[in-house]
């Protein structure tokens, strides 16, 4: 007799709410700017000691001046939810598989402290 596999949990308002939001106006633009923003940023490297992003045609740039560049490539998406998906590939993405244990704790350290800083200075400016 086939074991039944489990399905997702019923009745679990996360997953509903969350699943609704993908269906929205909202959410299926914030995929599309991830989609963007990952794309885009596929081939970069990080400083994160010197906090800039290493662009594959070599630029050094900060958060702020990436999330232009990509704005200026893709103008109908929000600077806002550039920089969330920006942020978001900086802290879940990026992630090089050279690097040992060590490195990836010190690049985890180093990129929170970094968008902790950043997030501070856009609340106090």
């Amino acid at each position: 007799m086939k074991k039944k596999k489990a399905g997702p949990p019923e009745n679990n308002p996360f997953a509903d709410e969350f699943f609704d939001w993908m269906d929205s106006h909202d959410g299926a633009l914030s995929m599309e700017v991830m989609d963007a923003v990952s794309a885009l940023l596929e081939n970069a490297d990080v400083n994160a000691q010197d906090r800039k992003l290493i662009w594959e045609d070599g630029k050094r740039l900060s958060i702020d001046e990436s999330v232009q560049c990509i704005h200026a490539d893709f103008p109908q998406f929000s600077v806002e939810l550039i920089e969330e998906h920006v942020i978001a590939w900086l802290e879940m993405e990026y992630a090089p598989e050279h690097y040992s244990q060590q490195q990836l704790d010190e690049l985890d350290r180093l990129t929170e402290k970094w968008v902790d800083d950043h997030e501070h200075g856009r609340t106090c400016s």
